[in-house]
């Protein structure tokens, strides 16, 4: 058995080396999107970019560029304001990144960082798509999130058929789905909390909903970033204001409808047009 004086110097080792292992990340962390940081602001002169909703293009000067800095330590944030469709998108160095180095920032950010409980907030949005206990209706909850949210459990056992989708955590449940390979069946409803603003490609999303939802199916999506509200982190990198909703729901063969808000978000109904 260890003495006390042992344990004791163990566990001042054990908070020496977590203390370290942080302040290497900040630095390294730091060093990383100061760096991309620098060559943004380079490759951004002259540079033509895109609207990730409407496909608007033009020199970056054409755009009115939104600045804010990430609380997770992502350094500077410019965003661009479509001219066309009012939609808010960027950073621009975050949407060129590819999608496994996105998945592992994101792996990163929730080993040490949980969400407040959504529940409630999601159940709401669950609700706005009037849903029935019957057998054949099937629903999809778009993001499920971790453990900070119960909506799965108390769907089920309420009767409801509902299904969940997340790619970027552990599996949560028999009844979420990992990756969109395993997603099979068609769905009567979607409805997602908190998750259209980390859209990189938002018109590819929408153009898949579109096909797994049935031929009468609806979607509710609920998010604070239908207004350039909740800018402060790298991984919104999507703000649908004006018109962009409605532009973003005909590319995609969709209607959409704006729903009375919630506390502190507010949502789109979108049906097949």
């Amino acid at each position: 058995m260890e003495s006390p004086a042992n344990e004791n110097a163990l566990l001042q080792r054990m908070e020496s080396l977590e203390t370290r292992l942080r302040l290497a990340e900040a630095f390294h962390g730091g060093g990383f999107w100061m760096l991309l940081d620098r060559i943004e602001e380079q490759s951004l002169k002259g540079r033509r970019i895109s609207c990730i909703v409407c496909g608007f293009e033009d020199d970056c000067g054409a755009f009115r560029m939104h600045a804010e800095r990430c609380i997770f330590g992502g350094g500077l944030l410019r965003r661009f304001e479509c001219p066309r469709c009012d939609c808010i998108f960027g950073p621009m160095k975050y949407l060129d990144l590819d999608e496994e180095f996105v998945a592992k920032d994101y792996a990163l950010l929730y080993s040490k960082y949980s969400e407040g409980d959504s529940t409630a907030n999601e159940i709401q949005c669950f609700h706005a798509l009037r849903p029935e206990k019957a057998p054949a209706k099937k629903y999809l909850n778009w993001g499920t999130g971790g453990t900070w949210s119960r909506t799965m459990q108390i769907l089920r056992e309420e009767g409801y058929d509902v299904w969940g989708y997340e790619p970027m955590l552990p599996r949560s449940s028999e009844f979420v789905a990992c990756s969109k390979a395993e997603v099979s069946a068609k769905f009567d409803g979607i409805f997602s909390n908190n998750v259209i603003e980390h859209f990189r490609k938002p018109v590819d999303e929408f153009l898949y909903f579109s096909e797994i939802l049935e031929e009468d199916g609806i979607m509710v999506h609920q998010s604070p970033c239908y207004e350039y509200s909740h800018a402060f982190t790298r991984f919104h990198t999507l703000f649908l204001l004006g018109k962009s909703p409605h532009v973003l729901a005909e590319r995609t063969g969709l209607t959409a409808v704006r729903t009375v808000p919630g506390k502190d978000t507010m949502s789109y109904l979108f049906k097949k047009a």
